[in-house]
């Protein structure tokens, strides 16, 4: 407790004495203020003396106390479509897990690998990045963790000594982290970044532009993270025990059930309205919205709002939207624009690919300092906005890159993905570092390529 207060009264002391500072040359007092807003944000969010959902919501209103920016204003760009995206995206996984296709999946891949631990590995990593492309990173995890768990006790991996622990408990991480820049529905960020470009470049990326950039990513990064992986972790095993139970485990689900039929259907549904929404021109957070309904109508049974209703991440959704308010007051005040020309003018005579290459590379690097995404989305996208203006180039062609590599939390599990297996006490907190470092490379390598490739012909540059 004591530590908290004085971290509180420290982040407040640094706030106070920045604002007493004089005013950067280039910088409105205004500005001034939003950048010190913002970093005493992420200061808040990142230590935690304050409930995380209670300092979203007092940073989102303290600009107008200041007089900064009027609150109505703040209020707006608070409850940003974004928030009802990811609120959508949400009962979306819960009743992923609900309708138990979740398990039939995890068990196929088990059965598979056939007790090779490569291929066990290989298949679980495939099947968290694929799913997590279209599903909450957390929730997927979440489902993959137990049979997990369970096929190391099996093989009597112990904790901190099994080198197939640490790869398995590292590798399924990665995967989700991986799989969440498939689509927008893989991650709140996308989500953001979506809106905060829409907010501040007018720039409007649909879920399908979106989809085919980030899903060759994740299907060419995951191969290569679990190669990285079982090579620095091998197996001490030649093969797994215990495959049978969850062979006969697998058999005796027998056909799809009603819940994974309606499951399949609803879903089909769904991807098809957000694929199309440049065809009926109903905005991407409403078609979510209209879609996870369907999960929800009374006689479907795949949530039950009264058990399931506490899963829903509402702290997350206050994180987003304070995030998004204080982005566009960074846009609005100038800040933005300030911290390009001051941070990132540097880069501005690279070459584009060099460009995109740096920013991802940044990126994936910030995360040692400031493990919160929300963040990072908030305080770096407007400032690439503005860059790209100067450049006279489209914003979505730097902004996409950062919004990719935000995701490539890979070096230390700081992360709430990897805090989900590291909790299990398989792998130390150093242990990622190792497999992490060159699949870091990989996606800096990778970032540049892939957006000169396919992002030029569907006109993002």
């Amino acid at each position: 407790m004591q530590k908290k207060l004085l971290s509180f009264l420290g982040i407040v002391l640094l706030s106070f004495i920045l604002y007493l500072l004089p005013t950067p040359e280039g910088l409105t007092p205004h500005g001034h203020s939003a950048i010190i807003f913002m970093l005493a944000a992420v200061l808040f969010w990142v230590t935690g003396v304050l409930p995380i959902a209670f300092a979203a919501i007092l940073f989102t209103v303290l600009p107008a106390v200041f007089h900064i920016a009027p609150l109505p204003k703040m209020m707006a760009n608070f409850a940003t479509p974004t928030v009802f995206f990811v609120f959508a995206m949400f009962v979306v996984s819960i009743a992923f897990q609900n309708s138990g296709f979740s398990r039939r999946i995890v068990l196929w891949a088990s059965v598979k690998s056939h007790g090779k631990p490569e291929k066990l590995l290989l298949y679980l990593m495939m099947a968290g990045g694929l799913l997590s492309s279209i599903l909450a990173d957390i929730p997927v995890m979440a489902m993959l963790l137990p049979v997990a768990l369970v096929i190391l006790q099996n093989n009597d991996c112990v904790q901190h000594k099994s080198s197939f622990g640490r790869a398995m408990m590292i590798g399924l991480p990665f995967a989700c982290l991986i799989g969440g820049v498939g689509t927008p529905a893989g991650s709140s960020m996308n989500a953001m970044t979506i809106g905060l470009l829409k907010d501040t470049a007018g720039v409007n990326i649909s879920f399908l532009e979106w989809a085919c950039v980030g899903m060759p990513m994740v299907l060419i990064l995951t191969p290569i993270a679990w190669f990285f992986t079982i090579k620095v972790y091998p197996p001490e095993m030649n093969s797994l025990i215990g495959m049978e139970d969850m062979k006969q485990e697998y058999e005796e689900l027998g056909k799809l059930q009603a819940k994974e039929w309606k499951f399949l259907l609803i879903l089909l549904i769904n991807m098809i309205l957000w694929m199309t929404d440049k065809v009926h021109n109903i905005p991407l957070p409403v078609v979510c919205v209209l879609g996870a309904t369907l999960f929800l109508i009374p006689g479907v049974g795949l949530i039950d709002w009264a058990s399931d209703g506490h899963k829903i991440g509402w702290e997350v959704l206050m994180v987003v939207g304070s995030a998004n308010s204080l982005g566009v007051l960074l846009w609005d005040q100038g800040a933005a624009s300030w911290i390009a020309a001051n941070c990132l003018g540097g880069i501005a005579d690279m070459p584009l690919w060099m460009m995109i290459a740096v920013i991802s590379a940044f990126t994936v690097l910030v995360h040692l300092i400031i493990p919160v995404n929300t963040a990072i989305v908030a305080v770096m996208l407007p400032a690439l906005v503005a860059l790209a203006g100067s450049l006279g180039a489209n914003a979505a062609i730097l902004a996409m890159p950062m919004a990719f590599s935000v995701s490539a939390a890979l070096l230390l599990p700081l992360d709430p993905v990897s805090l989900v297996s590291y909790n299990s006490g398989y792998y130390k907190m150093g242990d990622m570092f190792k497999p992490g470092i060159f699949i870091s490379i990989a996606w800096v390598i990778i970032m540049p390529l892939i957006m000169l490739i396919i992002a030029r012909p569907l006109g993002l540059m």
